[in-house]
């Protein structure tokens, strides 16, 4: 290939990626056939995050140059229209100068550089065809490095300790009560402090899962089972508790030297921000979901999706926070309602130790929704981590709508399989998907059904692999789920635009001091009223309402009485409302069944 024709594929390779994420593109040609991209963007850029994109691109584009980009003192590029060192001038390709103008005008759309880093990070160093029509593959090459299922139901500890039990521990395993002991953080000893201990006080002396479960039936451990018998997730919850409690032990009982030779030993960096900080506060925050034990059933998958939306929302603005409501959330979720968004990010603000921390409530002049960002979460006191591969199976992006169709629990499935074993066709045994994914086997199984049906994994007795086919690849289904989504999103701008002229209206017409009170701390959606809010189509911003009379007080109002008079004008002004006499007001007596008028009143049909 001459070395014009491989410029001329690269340019169009490139000028697809960005349109296929949003972008716009204008190209121009020097009189050698060197050849520009411009690409107007809608937000600023950091530049760590353009040097990240521009390798990326440079990866999968060998004739493009990135060194003027990324020299911040003398990197510049010569518009078109510029004169060439050979003579002649720079010519736009396949575009008109107004095109051009239009294009920078309107710039592309909010988000394209983590759009199309992470279409690139999915793309392999040779999709460098112009006319690539596969899907992508969907994750990178190589597995992660530091991966391992967890222990296994008959695996011991290679060299178990000899100490007894701690003296609490019979107690305990009769009666179901803790000790008077305090963890790290000096709380007080809870239930599952004291199972997990106990956990790890077995392992420790070379006990394996089969020989905790032998003892379900035993008196001796009624306490202990105590704990479990009530939970539908019982079995998870045992298998989560005996791998954090094996590896605890593990760690503890290695020997020093080969504890300095381990890689998953190695000092962690410390990641404060970024797309690859907040991949790890991703992980840790998923991982926290399913160990916490605070979410079940259908809320546990919601609070996963919620907590990767929220990440993804970071991501698209300054890499700390977030300020977005309910309805944005449960679109970028891929769920199709907001009443659970709602619920779990109640439940999220409100427990210890959560990942999700709550900034501030919604602004109503700035037109922005609570603020939210995701820290690094604790589990009973100790800071929770992920390991590399969780980090590496977090992506930063929504949740395509498909998977509300095919179910919440197949789509985490789906990510952690690829996750560990990112090659198609490469198996795995589905007790170790289960392991990794810190779900039960059978719920395993049930998500594999929903996805061989499709497609997207191929299964079979005692092994699991994914087929490398995208949910994208499933056309009736992709179809359906979009005109949903897209309805949606049109009904939410509507009620979204509503609400805030409704807020406008009072900003521009009363002084906050007028209306005590009115900016809520909650998001404005929250609220049964905002959802029916019906503007008086009689006045506009620019009109005020006409003043309503206000009787003169006999006496002196108290603050109280003034704010409800204030409350009152606002209603009959903006929403037409028409105040009632009261019955103190009249000084007559609340009517009864005795009274004569009304019991004629009712013989004639005339009540209402």
């Amino acid at each position: 290939m001459s070395a014009q024709a491989a410029v001329d594929r690269d340019v169009h390779q490139a000028v697809a990626w960005i349109r296929q994420c949003g972008g716009q593109a204008v190209v121009d040609s020097s009189t050698r056939h060197g050849m520009h991209v411009y690409v107007p963007l809608a937000e600023s850029l950091r530049r760590d995050r353009l040097t990240h994109l521009l390798t990326l691109l440079k990866a999968r584009l060998p004739t493009l140059d990135i060194t003027p980009m990324l020299n911040p003192n003398t990197g510049c590029i010569t518009p078109p229209g510029s004169p060439c060192k050979s003579g002649g001038h720079r010519r736009l390709v396949n575009m008109t100068i107004t095109q051009a103008i239009a294009a920078f005008t309107t710039r592309s759309a909010p988000g394209l550089p983590h759009r199309l880093a992470n279409l690139l990070d999915h793309r392999p160093l040779s999709a460098t065809a112009a006319n690539d029509t596969e899907d992508p593959p969907t994750d990178r090459t190589s597995a992660p490095a530091d991966y391992k299922p967890g222990p296994a139901e008959d695996a011991r500890i290679a060299h178990p300790s000899a100490a007894p039990l701690r003296p609490w521990v019979p107690a305990f395993l009769t009666t179901g009560t803790p000790p008077d002991l305090v963890d790290p953080s000096g709380r007080p000893f809870t239930r599952s402090h004291a199972r997990l201990s106990i956990l790890e006080q077995h392992a420790a002396r070379g006990w394996s899962l089969i020989d905790i479960k032998a003892t379900r039936h035993d008196p001796t451990w009624a306490g202990f089972w105590s704990g479990y018998a009530h939970r539908r997730d019982a079995q998870k919850r045992l298998t989560i508790d005996w791998e954090r409690a094996y590896q605890h032990a593990e760690k503890r009982l290695s020997p020093t030297g080969q504890k300095s030779s381990q890689p998953a030993h190695k000092h962690k960096p410390t990641h404060t921000g970024g797309v690859g900080g907040l991949r790890w506060k991703l992980a840790a925050a998923r991982k926290w979901v399913l160990m916490s034990g605070h979410f079940t059933g259908r809320q546990q998958w919601t609070a996963l999706v919620v907590i990767t939306a929220l990440a993804y929302g970071i991501s698209l603005t300054d890499g700390q926070t977030v300020a977005t409501g309910g309805r944005w959330l449960s679109i970028a979720s891929g769920l199709t309602g907001e009443a659970s968004v709602w619920t779990v990010l109640r439940k999220l603000r409100s427990i210890d130790g959560s990942p999700l921390i709550y900034l501030e409530g919604w602004n109503a002049r700035a037109h922005t929704g609570d603020r939210y960002t995701l820290v690094t979460p604790k589990l009973d006191g100790r800071t929770l981590h992920a390991a590399e591969w969780e980090a590496f199976a977090a992506r930063i992006e929504p949740i395509d709508p498909v998977w509300s169709e095919l179910g919440l629990a197949a789509w985490w499935c789906y990510e952690i399989l690829r996750a560990i074993q990112p090659n198609a066709g490469e198996s795995v045994h589905p007790n170790d998907l289960a392991a990794a994914a810190h779900i039960s086997v059978k719920t395993v199984h049930r998500a594999l059904v929903k996805l061989q049906d499709h497609g997207l994994v191929d299964h079979g007795w005692g092994w699991v692999a994914h087929t490398g086919r995208s949910p994208r690849r499933l056309p009736i289904l992709t179809a359906q789920v979009d005109e949903r989504r897209a309805a949606r999103i049109t009904r939410h701008r509507a009620i979204r635009a509503e609400f805030w002229a409704f807020i406008d209206l009072i900003s521009a017409n009363y002084h906050i001091t007028d209306i005590p009170n009115y900016v809520s701390h909650t998001e404005p959606a929250h609220h049964p009223a905002a959802r029916d809010i019906v503007l008086d189509r009689r006045h506009t911003p620019n009109q005020p309402p006409p003043p309503t009379p206000q009787p003169k007080p006999r006496n002196k109002q108290s603050p109280t009485h003034i704010a409800d008079t204030h409350a009152l004008a606002l209603l009959q002004n903006v929403l037409g409302a028409t105040p009632l006499a009261t019955i103190a007001q009249r000084g007559k007596s609340p009517p009864t069944n005795s009274d004569p008028s009304r019991r004629r009143a009712r013989k004639r049909g005339d009540h209402r």
